[in-house]
């Protein structure tokens, strides 16, 4: 009996409680997921706009080489002193094609002193389509095979505005880098030699391999490009400077005031 008023003395009743909700708040995890889906939304509309834009740029800079600055066949038909046009080609229209230039100068000059005769092409169009022409790839697709080494040859070029001859070495402001190679396949029973010199114009740099602009053909596409050959005996091949350089100094020169005049005034383009 004892124990049993014990119990009943130690019994604690039920403490009334406060109102609480049926359902408790769960903590919050994070910002609500409509904020996440409106910056998801904004983010998409964003790239949207930056991706039109940069086909617009694209679009743009495509119709920039539909034609040339400055007609190439505007070029001097007299370079360096006595370097003379003596024949002006076409090119065959599927030709032109292939070589993706939309405008070209295909000429023969001769030296008045020497007699050495160059075949001459100077080509503008988009650089993914001129840049692949070049004579290691298109000299072999014709039978011809490289021999010898491969060079690369920096070639002197004058201030501008300079007009004197090649021999004044006080009027060299820098130099361009061209590579030239020979070229030879069987001809009629002997061997035929050819030289060629050639190197491109991308984004205000001369290069014969465009290593450093390649990456920027699609944003800034306009290419020129330089191409000299001339057949030559197989005495010619180990010689250390080839009669070809003069010239490619004079053209190069000529070409580059033009190009620099195109770049102070880049809304100044002349119709061909």
């Amino acid at each position: 009996m004892a124990q049993h008023n014990l119990r009943r003395r130690c019994f604690v009743p039920d403490q009334p409680q406060l109102d609480q909700p049926t359902s408790v708040a769960r903590r919050s995890l994070g910002p609500s997921p409509w904020i996440w889906m409106i910056v998801g939304c904004v983010l998409v509309a964003a790239s949207g706009v930056v991706r039109i834009r940069q086909e617009q740029l694209f679009a743009d800079a495509s119709l920039s080489v539909k034609q040339s600055p400055f007609p190439l066949r505007d070029l001097p038909t007299s370079l360096g002193g006595h370097w003379e046009m003596i024949k002006e080609e076409e090119l065959e229209a599927e030709t032109q094609q292939i070589a993706g230039c939309s405008d070209y100068m295909y000429r023969f000059y001769a030296n008045n002193h020497t007699g050495v005769t160059l075949k001459v092409l100077v080509a503008f169009g988009p650089a993914t389509q001129v840049f692949p022409h070049s004579p290691d790839i298109c000299f072999p697709a014709q039978g011809y095979q490289a021999t010898g080494k491969t060079r690369r040859v920096n070639v002197p070029v004058k201030t501008a505005g300079a007009t004197s001859s090649p021999e004044d070495e006080s009027e060299v402001s820098t130099t361009v880098p061209f590579r030239a190679m020979i070229f030879t396949r069987p001809e009629a029973g002997r061997e035929e030699y050819i030289e060629s010199y050639f190197s491109f114009w991308h984004d205000g740099r001369w290069d014969p391999d465009a290593n450093e602009t390649k990456r920027k053909f699609q944003h800034r596409p306009a290419m020129f490009k330089i191409q000299v050959d001339r057949g030559i005996s197989s005495r010619e091949r180990d010689v250390a400077q080839s009669a070809s350089e003069e010239f490619v100094t004079a053209l190069v020169t000529e070409l580059n005031q033009r190009i620099d005049d195109w770049i102070k005034n880049p809304n100044l383009q002349v119709s061909e």
